[in-house]
């Protein structure tokens, strides 16, 4: 009598890239979305200074950048998107790119910092964006699409979504949010308005 076995295998492959995997998230620390307006984001985090001091806001302590696709006015504000009071909107106003328009908020986490993001949160109005992540604010990686998102119904409703697939494990410095349309308002449908922003994920 023949007694055939069979051995089940992992491909080498998938283990090694797990292994890679894990060992990268264990030297970057959790931050983990809790509820809309928590204080475990990045941002957050890095307005104690990484833990160590009372917050303040980390556009004015200079440990985040923000920029936007207008200059900065009394309407383009950027200490306002991470600032936890609400203060109304501040807008991002359209420039010309590749001849078309575009509108966007930028979120730079310091030249030593990175961000594998697995989630976010805004107060803002808008219905088709994207979210994108950069190593360097040139070259962009669409990390979540919106088309017609009608989550935020209100003026100044939170709202969070998670970041899935694949590039939600690499990590990046700089962050984005780009509208890819016009919102309905007809006076400035390119304004692209925020009054608060938030990121989660494993951060270094």
């Amino acid at each position: 009598m023949i007694i055939k076995s069979v051995l089940k295998l992992t491909p080498i492959s998938a283990v090694s890239y797990d292994n890679r995997f894990q060992h990268r998230k264990s030297s970057f620390k959790e931050l983990l979305y809790i509820c809309d307006g928590d204080s475990n984001g990045v941002l957050y985090f890095a307005g104690t200074s990484y833990g160590k001091h009372q917050w303040v806001n980390p556009v004015l302590s200079k440990r985040v950048t923000i920029t936007a696709s207008s200059p900065i006015s009394r309407c383009t504000d950027p200490k306002v998107l991470v600032s936890r009071n609400f203060q109304g909107t501040s807008l991002a106003g359209p420039q010309m790119e590749d001849g078309r328009n575009a509108s966007w908020w930028m979120v730079d986490i310091g030249q030593d910092h990175q961000l594998m993001c697995n989630y976010y949160t805004l107060r803002a109005f808008m219905r088709r964006w994207n979210f994108q992540g950069s190593l360097d604010g040139k070259s962009w990686t669409n990390l979540r699409v919106h088309e017609n998102d009608q989550t935020i119904c209100k003026p100044g409703q939170f709202a969070s979504w998670p970041v899935t697939g694949p590039n939600a494990l690499l990590p990046f410095s700089f962050f984005r949010l780009l509208m890819t349309a016009p919102t309905t308002d007809d006076t400035n449908p390119w304004n692209c308005c925020i009054c608060f922003l938030e990121l989660y994920g494993y951060f270094r």
